[in-house]
């Protein structure tokens, strides 16, 4: 007797309806399983990043698109900070810090605070002179990343990028940054100012070799101590808007010579009396002017 063997359609054709219903059922949750499974591991590929820092990935660009070069308009005001860096190792626990106002850069990564003039110029981002240094003290580790910056951002760097992000290379380094808020004004009541650099006429310069370094202890309530330099005194400090209002000085009247009496009358031409016309402070690094006149305060 022979056994007559059903063909795949005629068998499914003899399924019940039930049947073929769990089946579609099955697969239907298969697929489903899958493209879970797929959304995950491309959610984990895309995610990786340099250190498991996923605040380090490139901005994206329309296909056939290529980043703008960076020019000065986008930077001006703008504050950053390095999300990954290619190229060197940078001291452990440090990241880099950029702020922009006027003509000013401030670059800072650990310790002390670099800043001068600065201009872009095809796309090139770098210092037109040497720059400053607010001269802390620092660990051999960052006085050579201080160094190296130094280096950097007097070579000059490409850049591309907005307000929004930024990436700076030398061909061999390159650098991504993000842009950070800068802290509330208020949150530098409290702290001491140290004047580090003065500014005239739109172009920032270190302070004269040989000087003591004016500074302002602020009170919690506003009420400071000054010293110009050469003389001491008080004056208040107030935060009105996004404004610093300075009250009237009151200083004893030693004499001052030469690079002292010049110290003094730039840090008097700011905070004797005077609300600034532009603020820029990025945590550790407060650049004010008043008119074309100001000055570069490092926080501590």
């Amino acid at each position: 007797m022979s056994t007559k063997t059903e063909t795949a359609p005629t068998a499914v054709a003899k399924m019940s309806l039930p049947t073929l219903t769990a089946m579609a059922g099955r697969r239907t949750t298969d697929a489903l399983v899958l493209g879970a499974v797929l959304v995950l591991v491309l959610g984990v590929l895309t995610g990786c990043g340099s250190s498991g820092d996923t605040s380090g990935e490139e901005p994206t660009t329309t296909a056939g698109e290529s980043p703008a070069a960076v020019d000065a308009a986008a930077l001006e005001g703008a504050t950053y900070e390095s999300t990954s860096v290619e190229g060197h190792d940078l001291v452990e626990g440090s990241t880099i810090q950029l702020a922009f106002e006027d003509d000013t850069m401030s670059v800072s990564a650990g310790c002390n605070t670099l800043f001068g003039s600065y201009a872009v110029t095809d796309g090139t981002l770098a210092w037109t002179g040497p720059p400053a240094s607010s001269m802390m003290a620092c660990s051999p580790e960052l006085d050579e990343q201080d160094r190296w910056l130094t280096d950097l951002f007097t070579n000059g760097m490409q850049g591309t990028g907005d307000k929004t992000t930024l990436t700076l290379t030398d061909g061999t380094v390159t650098i991504q940054f993000a842009s950070t808020s800068a802290p509330p004004l208020d949150t530098l009541l409290g702290k001491v100012w140290t004047v580090v650099g003065t500014i005239a006429d739109g172009a920032t310069a270190r302070l004269p070799v040989n000087t003591r370094r004016p500074w302002l202890t602020v009170g919690g309530d506003g009420l400071s101590r000054l010293f110009t330099g050469c003389n001491s005194g008080r004056t208040t400090v107030r935060v009105v808007d996004d404004q610093i209002a300075f009250g009237p000085a009151t200083v004893t009247r030693g004499s001052c010579q030469g690079a002292a009496r010049l110290n003094e009358e730039a840090v008097l031409a700011v905070v004797d009396d005077q609300t600034t016309d532009h603020v820029e402070f990025n945590g550790n690094v407060l650049i004010v002017t008043v008119g074309d006149k100001g000055l570069v305060f490092q926080i501590r």
